[in-house]
Parts: structure tokens; C-alpha cells; sequence
């Protein structure tokens, strides 16, 4: 503080001192070890933090004032402010449930708007037109009414030329639990650590008509370690299956969507959006692909109640509407989550489509202020799959799931008779079950995956033999979709290597979810009500797949 207070003497002179120039040190306040080494001086602070304020700014001055340069004499207490940065805050003291009002207060929040920058006044010097001696007041605000001088008592006008001014942003933050975004002004040094689509503790001091930031701290989510205990839940079905991909997934995802059809409807599309799930967090944790999943098929109304019940299994999710609302600020506010597109493809217009194509194909948004890394999955539906544009679409996607094509319709007449009679309770064990698959999804999405060389040969000698069935059908976007599927499979059975069986389930999801006339016969895509079933399906689907790529598999 010395060293700084004798550089800010030593550029004064005679010119530059009689315009006032603000005096500003930025004190960095480690909160832990102050609670650590003085636990009554680190309480007061969280309590006290305005009194900390003003007792900081007159140390500050009284060291300016001690320094043997003469210009000290010429400063003024309001020139002089420290500004004070917290690092190491004890967030755990707080619950962000509740708000808080005395002492410094904490909030976590995710950063989905930042405007452009403005100025904001460090102060401003009044005058006298009478020109008394000594008469010019420094304010660290614009009053509403001018002050008055103290000798002749005339009203002091303001000297606009001696106003010192910084920049200042208004940045808009989304919390989990409130329904609308709260604004808070960001000034001076601060504005470097805004990055759009990051999640921050916002350590702030709470005033009568302001909130005053002290500082930002980035909440960087780390992985669950390997050693962290799988819910028994999870153990159980994992040894039933035999440690099957197919039939572990599809065990896990006859849980979503419960209360929306019977569970085995639409596996397909439950199976990819739970594997989209875990690639949004393995993408935060491992910086893999995300996996993104449009639905197809001739009613899709059942699909959007699925994916507005999967979506709370994400850490956000935010639903994008078709007016008054931004598609960017959508994707930057879902970001680490998901953003559901809950109405057809086709009831958007072409300006949302083409912001959401154009962010999945080059992983960037286009926001006002620049362009910003895309971080969320996108989930959307349309009904005319063979529509040139619903087409295109599907290929920049990648994933196309099967949605209704008039095969449920037996079963979902039966399972809306029964919700009449007899309608559907949440109980405590469905919560239970589905927070053992959030929290297992949370172990598994840190593990780093590897794909062996027979993986890759089988993906890529389907890949090939696809495109010369179908060759508008087939993208390269399905390539990537099928190493990342391959890849979110093993990583789901706890495995840090992709094997035979990943790159078979893989294949088999695409292929079930292609449009009609698909490669395989129906028998072999099916998704029956019985796991054992199931891995019969798999096992003349693996026949078949041999006939169709002309590879010999060897599962292990």
C-alpha cells in the first residue's frame, strides 16, 4: 500500500493536482485464511463489511498523508477509495435458498447477458461562483440537489471538467431457483472475469436501493471421484444385466417418463436422451462431444412430454419459445443443461431454426457481443421428417430418434385408460430411483473414454456401408454421433475403454432410429418389454450387421 500510495504522489504536479485525480487501491482479501489467523476480524467483515469499507479508505488516506512528498497535502479523504476483492469466500456458510441482507451475501448464478459498457462516476468537485477559498467539494456521487457553500452559502455548480469517470456493465445472472434473471451492475476491474454461458459466486453487500459487488468467483464443477459409492439401485440392475450396455441403458431409461407412457414406448428416444445427459457433463468434465437429439416421426406429442420430464435430470434446462424470446440468450442460459425445443421444428420460424443450426454445426453462439462456446445439448422434434428442410436438420443433428409412428398405439390407449382410473402418484421411491441415476451420472461423466482399434473398424466399415444404401440419409454428422454414442455407453457401464458391444449398441440405436424403409428388418430394431428379449433382438441384429458390413464380430 505504500509503494502504491508514493507512486500516485510522484505523478502529481501542480497541473494534474488541481484537477483532482481519484486515488483507487484494489485490496485483495483472503477470506479463509483471515478466518483462519483472526476469526473475530473475519467475522466482523462478513457482518460488518461497510464498516471494513470505511475503516480500509482511512488507513489508505492516513498513509498517503504520512508520506514526505508535499502533494499529500492536496489530496482530499474523498479522493481516496479502496476497492476491496474477496477470494476464498466460505460459500458453505450460506444457503442460496434464502436471501440474506446483513453482511456480505453470496450467490450463485449463471451469466447470461452482459450489456455493453457505460461510464460511472469515481466523483465529482462542486464550485463556488463566488470563488470562496477552499470551497470546491468532492462527491463520490451526483446529488440530486447542488450542494451549497459553507461561507457564502451561494448553490455550488459543478465543474463537468473535473468529472472522473471508469466503465461499468449491467450483467444479467439466472439463478436455479428463481423464475426470473436478476441484473447487477459490474464495474472496474470486475469486468474482465464476466465470460458469458460461466457459473459465478457473487459476492455482493446488499444496500437499500443497490446491490454493491465485491467480487466474482468462477464455480468450476469438478468430477466425483472413482472411489465415490454407486447407489445400490444402480449396482443391482447393472449385475442383472450382465453388464450388457443395451440392457443396463435400457433399465435406466424405462425410468424416464413414467408418468407419460408406459416405460416401454419410445425407448429409443429415452435411451438417446439419456446419453445425451451424460455428454453434456462428461463435455464439461472431459471436453467431449456433446450429443444433441432430434426426434422424427408422425406424432411427436408424446416425445415432448418425454423430454420435458428428462430434462430436470440435467444440472439446467431451459424450454425455448417461439415469440419474445432470444434463441441465444436460450442456449447461453442452458449452458452446462439442456434447452428443449417442447413444440414441433416446423412452428418456429426460420430465424430460430437457423440459430439453432448454425450454433450445433460450428459449437458457437452469435451473441451481440461476440460469439460465445455453445455448452448445452439441444432437444427438438418435428413431425414431417421427409420435408427437405426437417431433413437438412436431421443431419446437422446428427442423432435422429424414433418417435411415434403409429406402433404405440395400443399401448398408450391402454395406458391413458388406466391413468383415468387409476391416476399416477409420484411416490418416494421413483424420486429416490431417479436421483440414484443423476447422482450416478454425476460418477461416471468424469471418466475419460478410449476407443480401441476393432471399436473403430466396425463403426467405420458400417458408416461406409450406410452411405452406399443411403447416401442422403447418412452424414458425416451420423459418424460423429456414433463415436459419441459409442463413447457415452461405455463411459454409462463405468468403463473407461469403448468395446464390440459399445460400437453394436451404437449402430443399433442409429439404425432403429432412421426413417423408413431402414436397413434392417423391424424384428431386429424392436424394443421389447423384457430385457432378456431385448438381448435376443441384439444377438440377430449382430447377424445381420455382419451380413451388412461383411465384418466378422467377435464380442467379448
Amino acid at each position: 500500500m505504500k509503494n502504491e500510495c508514493e507512486i500516485f504522489l510522484d505523478q502529481l504536479n501542480e497541473k494534474t493536482v488541481s484537477k483532482f485525480p481519484p486515488f483507487r487501491y484494489l485490496l485483495e482479501i483472503d477470506v479463509m485464511g483471515l478466518l483462519e489467523l483472526f476469526p473475530e476480524l473475519g467475522e466482523h467483515l462478513i457482518k460488518e463489511p461497510l464498516k471494513w469499507q470505511r475503516y480500509c479508505n482511512d488507513i489508505l488516506y492516513a498513509c498517503l498523508k504520512t508520506s514526505d512528498n508535499e502533494m499529500n497535502q492536496r489530496i482530499q479523504s474523498s479522493q481516496v477509495a479502496v476497492n476491496i476483492r474477496l477470494k476464498s469466500f466460505p460459500h458453505v456458510l450460506f444457503n442460496f435458498k434464502m436471501r440474506h441482507y446483513s453482511g456480505i451475501v453470496s450467490f450463485k448464478g449463471l451469466l447470461i447477458n452482459v450489456c455493453k459498457p457505460t461510464n460511472y462516476v469515481y466523483h465529482t468537485v462542486w464550485s463556488c461562483p463566488e470563488e470562496c477559498e477552499g470551497n470546491e467539494i468532492i462527491l463520490q456521487f451526483i446529488p440530486k440537489t447542488p450542494p451549497k457553500c459553507y461561507l457564502c452559502r451561494s448553490t455550488l455548480f459543478e465543474n463537468s471538467g473535473l468529472r472522473r469517470c471508469d466503465e461499468q456493465v449491467e450483467a444479467t445472472f439466472k439463478f436455479k431457483n428463481d423464475l426470473l434473471p436478476k441484473k447487477y451492475t459490474i464495474i472496474n476491474d470486475l469486468i474482465e472475469k464476466l465470460k458469458l454461458g460461466d457459473t459465478y459466486f457473487i459476492n455482493a453487500v446488499v444496500l437499500k436501493k443497490a446491490t454493491a459487488i465485491w467480487s466474482l468467483e468462477v464455480a468450476v464443477m469438478h468430477p466425483a471421484p472413482t472411489t465415490s459409492p454407486i447407489p445400490k439401485y444402480i449396482t443391482k440392475i447393472f449385475d442383472a444385466c450382465d453388464r450388457k450396455p443395451w440392457m443396463f441403458t435400457y433399465c435406466l431409461a424405462s425410468r424416464i417418463g413414467v408418468k407419460v407412457c408406459p416405460a416401454d414406448c419410445f425407448v429409443n428416444v429415452k435411451i438417446n436422451l439419456l446419453l445425451s445427459i451424460i455428454s453434456i457433463r462428461a463435455q464439461n468434465w472431459c471436453g467431449s462431444r456433446i450429443l444433441h437429439c432430434l426426434a422424427a416421426g408422425h406424432d411427436t406429442r408424446y416425445v415432448a412430454e418425454i423430454m420435458r420430464q428428462a430434462c430436470l435430470l440435467a444440472n439446467s434446462n431451459v424450454l425455448l419459445g417461439t415469440s419474445n424470446c432470444s434463441v441465444a440468450t436460450a442456449l447461453i442460459g442452458a449452458s452446462g443443461g439442456v434447452c428443449v425445443m417442447p413444440l414441433p421444428l416446423q412452428v418456429y420460424n426460420q430465424k430460430q431454426i437457423h440459430s439453432i443450426v448454425t450454433a450445433i454445426e460450428t459449437g458457437e453462439i452469435q451473441h451481440e457481443t461476440g460469439k460465445v462456446k455453445l455448452n448445452c445439448a439441444v432437444w427438438a422434434h418435428g413431425m414431417d421428417f421427409k420435408r427437405i428442410v426437417l431433413y437438412d436438420v436431421a443431419r446437422v443433428f446428427g442423432t435422429v430418434c424414433r418417435a411415434d409412428y403409429g406402433e404405440y398405439t395400443n399401448e398408450l390407449a391402454d395406458f391413458i385408460l388406466q391413468q383415468t382410473i387409476e391416476p399416477f402418484k409420484t411416490t418416494t421411491e421413483d424420486k429416490q430411483t431417479l436421483n440414484d441415476i443423476s447422482i450416478y451420472m454425476d460418477i461416471v461423466g468424469g471418466i475419460k473414454v478410449s476407443i480401441g482399434e476393432e471399436t473403430q473398424h466396425l463403426l467405420s466399415n458400417y458408416f461406409l456401408a450406410a452411405r452406399r444404401e443411403k447416401t442422403k440419409a447418412v452424414s458425416a454428422g451420423n459418424m460423429e454421433s456414433l463415436v459419441t454414442i459409442c463413447a457415452m455407453s461405455a463411459r454409462l457401464c463405468c468403463r473407461s475403454a469403448a468395446n464390440i458391444d459399445d460400437a453394436i449398441f451404437a449402430i443399433w440405436l442409429h439404425a432403429s432410429g432412421m426413417a423408413e424403409p431402414r436397413f434392417a428388418p423391424d424384428e431386429y430394431l424392436e424394443t421389447p418389454n423384457d430385457i432378456n428379449k431385448l438381448n435376443s433382438v441384439i444377438e440377430k441384429f449382430v447377424e445381420w450387421l455382419e451380413n451388412f458390413t461383411g465384418c466378422c464380430i467377435v464380442q467379448k
